[in-house]
């Protein structure tokens, strides 16, 4: 339905708090995810569980359940971190959604980023989202009887992909780590190279 309104929206900052709402579950997504990696990077010797870090949090704030705080951990990870979507690409889809794609099993970043792209498509076509999800459950259910056998080289290179979007200073991804630094041996300079003479410089004696 079409609505002929003299108020143009878009002058006021709807658009801007429509968005800073869809993507606040996303937000907190990062911050955990980060935060949890941060942590266990830091720590020498024990390290934190997933589930041991999620609980720490809920004690914290009773108000938010520990299904949520997963949840929200989850779509983030296998949204953003491995299928190589940006926040901004995903803050028009109903989170609910996006923890359906996100929490199947037996799917992979490929298969889980083309649904994703689908479900755009529907919602640029006016679908509403009780239509969209009723076709991703049929779809998700397929899928988890019968996933896609993807070749190891497409999994590696998604791997990849996903550490370097994450950190833009990897020279090597952490799917590949870096080479062992070669040993020299202590005579590398001396292995029967003619010697340079340079001027000035006195013969050596027989």
């Amino acid at each position: 339905m079409k609505i002929i309104d003299p108020i143009n929206v878009k002058t006021f900052d709807l658009k801007e708090a429509i968005s800073t709402m869809l993507g606040a579950r996303l937000q907190l997504g990062q911050t955990l995810y980060f935060t949890f990696q941060t942590i266990n990077k830091n720590m020498k010797k024990h390290k934190y569980t997933l589930a041991q870090f999620l609980r720490i949090i809920s004690f914290s704030y009773p108000r938010m359940s520990r299904r949520s705080l997963s949840r929200s951990y989850r779509v983030f990870e296998r949204l953003v971190v491995e299928c190589g979507f940006w926040i901004t690409d995903l803050q028009e889809i109903d989170f609910i959604l996006m923890s359906k794609v996100a929490e199947c099993r037996n799917i992979m970043a490929l298969t889980r980023r083309e649904i994703i792209v689908q479900i755009c498509d529907r919602i640029e076509a006016g679908d509403s989202y009780a239509q969209i999800s009723k076709k991703l459950d049929k779809t998700l259910a397929a899928l988890r009887d019968s996933p896609p056998r993807l070749p190891e080289v497409v999994l590696d290179t998604d791997h990849r992909l996903a550490d370097m979007k994450m950190d833009f200073r990897l020279v090597n991804s952490a799917k590949d780590p870096p080479p062992a630094t070669p040993q020299l041996p202590a005579d590398y300079f001396d292995l029967g190279m003619p010697r340079v003479v340079l001027p000035g410089d006195k013969p050596e004696p027989e």
